[in-house]
Formats: structure tokens, C-alpha cells, sequence
């Protein structure tokens, strides 16, 4: 900061006119000034000068490559080490050029100009030591460590039978579509279960993740309207090792039933429960769930509405198919659907909606990037002024339910407060210029299902699900 100060004094002139009568200064100067200079034009840019200024925006769309740079502003590191190099390059020049003050007195405080910035770097290193106490604790590298108790998982089960460790509630951290955090007491188990039996950890906690990875992994742990596709990837039919924290218990058993549904428990103690699931019960468990899904669809008093199956003789549900907008690249079902950008206001409701629980789902293609992040905005009007009654505002991602070849269903609950209220149904992700496609929106009361066939599929509320040919 002292340098940069010095700088602006001398209005961005580092050097002494007289440093030129040394040949390497000649040669050092120019590729000094040089860097200098595009350092200072990258921190300016990572100020966000001028497209950050309100109007302005619009300039990010023609960044090209630079875009890939999440954070703008981590251009400013590339200003911290030149405006490094460049301070010890002067202080240094100084120095071999100090002859003393008035009268060449004290010609030694040459040494003070160059071991100056060392001190600094040097007392830097001591504060930052001192203020982060750092205490060893027993290494769980070591298997008498991490196991010391005869009781412990590592020494109670087998592992040698599995390919991989699935630990559940799931987390996937590394891509900027989904974000599922890991529980730190699990996380820390499944870690170490990896380190001692060698098994991979299908879990996901990096820093970065492709998009058809995270797809398949996620897709593994939802409501199963097809075969996993990540089975695919499995080298054999071994089975995977299900580790769940005992304290969530209850939560996985609610949110992951079809995952555990047949699979079988192999150790239950205080520490951890594991469970084995072999892909080929998987498997079975998909086309049980499916053909369950039909039998319950052909043998209910159902009522023929709209091009479904309802409950009701009455068609109290909103449905939207998008079929007339055939020019889509992507489609769901039937002939069509609704391509857009993220950041522009995509209208999927705009009209009158009687008192009550619902539940709103559509099918979004998902293996593009940010295919997740759509975020959907819910308003209600009063019916004779206008007023606003309520505004749902919701980040679709949270709501995500199962995947299919690559389209993922959202369902998001939502309340109508009043009779005869117009609601206002969008999907609008504000600075993100990304194209999605949506098909099949649903928009039916929470208290009734309604159903479709086609081919070889069955779908429940729009949840689709794969019937074994």
C-alpha cells in the first residue's frame, strides 16, 4: 500500500532518469513498464469497471472465454504480484544507488532500503504463525487410530464384497447446478472408510464437477422413473455399501425409501448403519415401483380428463403441454417445448386459479450447464383490484424430484389464498444468459392424482416412470 501511495505521488513514474546509464536497467525497464501496465489494466477490470455500473451490464455477454472466471475479481492477484515484483525491483535500485543524506551521512541505511520489504514479508509470517494455533491429533491414517475400538465399523464389517461406498442423506458439492452439503459426522466416517478399505466414495465434495457426472449422481438418489444411468458405469454387479449416520435415521428413511427399499442391513451399531444394495435390486426395485404405478392406474375408479386420468369427474387441474412450439431442439413429450433464455421472463401461468393447495411441476432439460439454477417467481392478485395477495419465490433446484434421460421434474408446493385470484406463474433466473427448455408443466390441486399412459411409460402427477418392456 506504502509503494502503491508512493506511486501515485510520483504519477505512475517508478524509475530514476539516471537508472538508464545500466545496460540491464534498459532491458528490465521496458518489460517492467509493460507488465505494470497490464496489471493495472486487469485490476481495473476486476472492479468491475465499467460494466458493473448500472446500464452496463449487457457487456458481460461479449467477454467470450473470460467468462469461464466465475469471480472477476480474482484478476486482481495478477496486480498483487507484479506491484511485488516492481516495489523490490526499486527499493533494490535504491539502494545500490544510496551514497547517504546531506553530506553522505549515514551511508549505511542502504541496508535498511534493501532488507526492508524482507522484514515486512518476515513479520507477516510470524503474525499469520501466531494467529492460527495449529494442535496434532492422532493421524486416522493409522488403523489403530481410526479404529481403536473392537466395536468400530472397521472392524465389525466385511468391506471386501463392495465396489464403492454410497453415504446417505447424499451430498454432491462441485457444481454450480446443484448444491447438497454433507453432513460433517458422516462425511468424516465415509472418508475414512475410503482411506481403509480403498473403496470410492460416490458422494461428491470437489471443487469441480462435469455436468453429465453430477447428472448420473444425482439421479441415483431421487424418485426412480428409469434405471440409474451411473449402473451403467459400475464395472460389475457388486453390490454398494449404503453408510448412514444413526442420528438421521428417520430423515433417510423418509427421503431415500426407494434407495433402501431392497436393500439389506449389514451392521447396525451406535457409530454408523450400513446397508448393501447390489444394482440388480436396483433394477428390480424400478420396474416393481413402475408396474405398481400401472396396476394402481388400471385398477382405480379413474374419470377420463383433458387427456388424463383424474380422481375427479371435474378437471381441477392446469396442464400445459407446449406441443404448438415444435421448433424447440429438445422434447419431453409430445411435439413440443418452450425454449428460453434464463435471464428473460419465461410466462407459464397467467390467469385465474381457485382457493387452495397445489402443486406445481415441470420437466427441465438439465444436462446443460446451469440447467438447475432456474428459479421460479409465483403472484397472487387480488381478482376485482389487482392487489397483491402473496409472492412465491422459489430456486427450482431445491425442489428437484427425479431425472430422466437427462430431464429433471421439479414440484414445488404453492397456496392460493383467495377465491378468483389471478396468479402469475414465471421463470426468471436474473443475470444469467444461458438457454433451457421446458416441457409437460402440471398444476394440480394437492389433495387428488391424476394420471397418463404412454407406451412403455406410466406417469403418477407427472412423474414419469419407465415400464420394463
Amino acid at each position: 500500500l506504502g509503494f502503491l501511495l508512493w506511486l501515485l505521488f510520483r504519477r505512475f513514474r517508478p524509475f530514476e532518469k539516471n537508472w538508464n546509464d545500466a545496460a540491464y536497467h534498459r532491458v528490465h525497464k521496458q518489460y517492467l513498464l509493460g507488465i505494470f501496465t497490464a496489471a493495472m489494466l486487469l485490476v481495473v477490470f476486476a472492479c468491475g469497471f465499467p460494466y458493473a455500473i448500472k446500464g452496463m451490464e449487457w457487456m458481460t455477454d461479449y467477454f467470450g472465454p473470460i467468462r469461464q472466471f466465475r469471480g472477476l475479481g480474482r484478476f486482481t492477484w495478477a496486480y498483487y504480484y507484479v506491484i511485488n515484483v516492481l516495489a523490490f525491483y526499486v527499493l533494490w535500485n535504491f539502494s545500490v544507488r544510496f551514497r547517504g543524506f546531506k553530506e553522505g551521512k549515514y551511508p549505511w541505511f542502504r541496508w535498511v532500503i534493501a532488507l526492508l520489504p524482507l522484514v515486512l514479508l518476515g513479520y507477516e509470517a510470524i503474525v499469520f504463525q501466531k494467529s492460527k494455533q495449529l494442535h496434532l491429533s492422532p493421524n486416522v491414517a493409522r488403523r489403530e487410530v481410526a479404529a481403536a475400538e473392537p466395536d468400530n465399523w472397521l472392524n465389525k464389517v466385511d468391506f471386501s464384497p463392495y465396489q464403492a461406498l454410497l453415504p446417505l442423506p447424499y451430498y454432491n458439492v462441485g457444481s454450480e447446478n446443484i448444491w447438497l452439503d454433507p453432513n460433517p459426522v458422516l462425511f468424516r466416517k465415509v472418508q475414512t472408510t475410503a482411506l481403509h478399505t480403498g473403496l470410492p466414495d460416490m458422494g461428491v465434495n470437489m471443487s469441480r464437477t462435469s455436468i453429465s457426472q453430477m447428472v448420473k449422481s444425482v439421479q441415483l438418489v431421487n424418485v426412480p422413473g428409469q434405471i440409474p444411468a451411473i449402473f451403467r458405469d459400475l464395472p460389475d454387479n457388486r453390490p454398494v455399501a449404503i453408510l448412514i449416520d444413526p442420528s438421521q435415521w428417520e430423515d433417510v428413511r423418509g427421503r431415500y425409501q426407494y434407495l433402501i427399499r431392497k436393500a439389506k442391513q449389514v451392521y447396525d451399531g451406535n457409530d454408523l448403519k450400513v446397508w448393501s444394495l447390489s444394482p440388480d435390486s436396483m433394477r428390480a426395485m424400478q420396474h416393481e415401483l413402475a408396474q405398481e404405478i400401472e396396476t394402481e392406474r388400471a385398477t382405480r375408479q379413474l374419470y377420463r380428463v383433458g387427456g388424463w386420468q383424474s380422481e375427479r369427474p371435474n378437471q381441477d387441474f392446469f396442464y400445459r403441454s407446449f406441443d404448438s412450439l415444435t421448433t424447440s431442439k429438445r422434447i419431453f413429450r409430445g411435439k413440443g417445448a418452450l425454449a428460453g433464455i434464463m435471464g428473460d421472463t419465461t410466462w407459464l401461468w397467467r390467469d385465474n386459479i381457485p382457493k387452495g393447495q397445489y402443486y406445481l411441476n415441470m420437466w427441465i432439460y438439465v444436462n446443460d450447464d446451469m440447467g438447475m439454477t432456474q428459479e421460479v417467481k409465483i403472484v397472487e392478485n387480488n381478482g376485482q383490484d389487482g392487489h397483491e395477495v402473496h409472492f412465491k419465490y422459489e430456486g427450482l433446484r431445491f425442489y428437484l424430484r427425479t431425472i430422466v434421460d437427462g430431464w429433471a421434474l421439479f414440484d414445488v408446493p404453492f397456496e392460493v389464498y383467495e377465491d378468483k385470484a389471478k396468479v402469475n406463474i414465471f421463470l426468471q433466473k436474473k443475470g444469467v444468459r444461458m438457454p433451457f427448455t421446458v416441457d409437460e408443466m402440471l398444476i394440480k390441486p394437492a389433495n387428488i392424482s391424476v394420471y397418463r399412459r404412454d407406451k412403455n411409460w406410466v406417469s403418477r402427477n407427472n412423474f414419469w416412470y419407465q415400464l420394463e418392456e
